[in-house]
């Protein structure tokens, strides 16, 4: 293994890391969001308009940074038939074309729209109903996760690069 691709696999360790240690809790604060509110509902007959909210916004961070997560692990849905057919050298093509298109969308709409997005509802101080919290920071993880998504998907082009492959999550339905 070269200096270089060893390089890029502890910096796409280290990436994995930092998105897991942010998530996971996130996701135990879900969870017991969203546990409170059936048991509130259900045992006590009340329910609190603040949980729901909380678990609505770790989902949306979850799910945001999640995908960006699972795109650094070539984890996705994909359709395949057409890069099944093809030779590793057009089929190689094929991959580089769809990661730069990949990094082109996370840039241009995640990180450029996102940020617009954010710092619009930060100026004009939009605030959620129940916490009083600025949507600001609810709608900065596109920016985030788009960042996140671009990094990962030039991480694996500099893999490949590099002349490492990149392994796949492969998710069999059957």
């Amino acid at each position: 293994m070269g200096t270089g691709l060893g390089v890029i696999r502890r910096l796409h360790r280290a990436l994995d890391a930092l998105v897991l240690a942010i998530t996971v809790p996130l996701m135990v604060v879900m969870l017991g969001c969203v546990v409170w509110q059936v048991l509130g509902r259900y045992f006590f007959g009340a329910s609190t308009s603040y949980t729901d909210e909380i678990a609505r916004f770790t989902f949306i961070w979850v799910s945001l940074l999640g995908a960006a997560y699972v795109l650094g692990r070539r984890g996705h849905i994909a359709i395949t038939a057409l890069t099944q057919l093809l030779s590793f050298g057009p089929r190689r093509v094929l991959e580089w074309i769809i990661a730069l298109l990949v990094v082109g969308f996370s840039v241009a709409v995640m990180v450029y729209g996102g940020y617009a997005l954010t710092e619009r509802a930060a100026r004009l101080v939009q605030v959620s109903p129940a916490l009083q919290v600025s949507m600001g920071l609810v709608y900065s993880v596109i920016p985030i996760s788009g960042a996140l998504t671009a990094l990962y998907a030039a991480l694996v082009l500099a893999q490949w690069a590099s002349g490492g492959e990149v392994a796949e999550d492969h998710v069999s339905l059957d």
